[in-house]
């Protein structure tokens, strides 16, 4: 199928998904080697990881002095946060994805895809954020 039979929104989509995801995985994997080499320092030293492992998520926080949350994107001076950047991306691949399908539907007048597009944006957003977890 070529490029001029695609919907401009599909095309937008496809377009965004492609270069985020692609970049997030070259940070991915610079940053895993970065981390892994010991050119990024960790928070956590590697020889310490196997023991930590076994402990729930609440145990190794305590161990380790880590905090929940967003609270990594504080720490990107460390190897083993820098290297959730590329995670991170990843994931807000279709948040990103989406966002950029709306101004072509704005364009389009097509209101209801649009707005259905911003209602989903918002409520993705709203889940990544954690607002709706509560951290004992």
């Amino acid at each position: 199928m070529s490029h001029q039979r695609l919907p401009p929104e599909q095309l937008r989509y496809a377009t965004v998904l492609h270069w985020v995801t692609l970049v997030g995985f070259v940070t991915l994997v610079i940053t895993f080697v970065l981390y892994m080499t010991g050119l990024a320092t960790a928070e956590v030293p590697l020889h310490q990881l196997p023991q930590l492992w076994k402990l729930s998520a609440a145990d190794y926080a305590k161990a380790t002095g880590l905090h929940e949350g967003w609270s990594w994107l504080f720490a990107m001076d460390k190897g083993d946060f820098l290297s959730l950047l590329g995670i991170a991306m990843l994931s807000a691949s279709p948040i990103l994805s989406i966002a950029a399908v709306v101004p072509v539907y704005l364009k389009e007048k097509n209101y209801i895809y649009a707005a259905l597009g911003l209602m989903a944006v918002l409520v993705l957003l709203y889940a990544a954020s954690g607002l709706s977890v509560r951290h004992s």
